[in-house]
C-alpha cells in the first residue's frame, strides 16, 4: 500500500505540473506529502529512510535533472516527519500542521540552494509566495490521501 500511494502520488505530480504553469497558483508537491501520510504504515524507521532516499533519487532523475540532491532533501524531510510523529498524534489536524512544516522546510531549503548556485534570482516575497501557493493544493491532497488511507485502515484493521 505505501508503494501504491507513492507511486500514485508520484505521477500525479508529473501530470498536474503539466497543466499547471510554474509561477501559478497550484503547485504540486504530491510525492513529499505522500511520505507525510504513509510515515505511520512503517513499523521501521530505518525502513522508512530508505524509502526517502529512493522516492527522492527517483524525482531527481525523472523530475529535475539533479543526482540526489532531492535525495537528501527527502532524507532530511523523513527525519523531521519522524520527530514530529513523536510529539504530534495522527489526526487530520496534526497531519495538516506536519504538512505545512514540511512545505516550508522543502521551499527554503530549495530556495537557498538557488540562490548559492546562482542559477535562479529570488527574494524573499518569491519564496513567501511559493510557499503561501504550495500550500493551496498540497493541503487539500494531503487531507484527501489521509482521509483515504484511514478508511483502509479501518476497513482492514491492519497495517499496510
Amino acid at each position: 500500500m505505501k508503494i501504491i500511494i507513492l507511486v500514485i502520488s508520484f505521477l500525479l505530480e508529473g501530470i498536474v505540473s503539466n497543466f499547471v504553469p510554474m509561477n501559478g497558483f497550484l503547485i504540486p508537491l504530491f510525492t513529499l506529502i505522500s511520505l507525510i501520510i504513509i510515515y505511520p504504515l512503517f513499523d521501521e524507521t530505518n525502513e522508512y529512510y530508505k524509502y526517502a532516499f529512493v522516492t527522492g533519487l527517483v524525482y531527481d532523475l525523472f523530475y529535475t535533472d539533479t543526482i540526489l540532491f532531492h535525495a537528501i532533501i527527502f532524507c532530511f524531510i523523513a527525519l523531521i516527519i519522524t520527530r514530529l510523529n513523536l510529539v504530534l498524534s495522527d489526526n487530520y489536524l496534526n497531519v495538516l500542521v506536519i504538512i505545512a512544516l514540511c512545505i516550508l522546510i522543502y521551499r527554503i531549503i530549495t530556495y537557498v540552494f538557488l540562490v548559492i548556485v546562482g542559477t535562479v534570482m529570488f527574494d524573499m516575497v518569491d519564496l513567501l509566495f511559493s510557499v503561501l501557493n504550495s500550500y493551496v493544493i498540497n493541503l487539500i491532497y494531503g487531507l484527501i490521501v489521509f482521509f483515504v488511507v484511514k478508511k483502509l485502515q479501518r476497513k482492514y484493521k491492519y497495517k499496510f
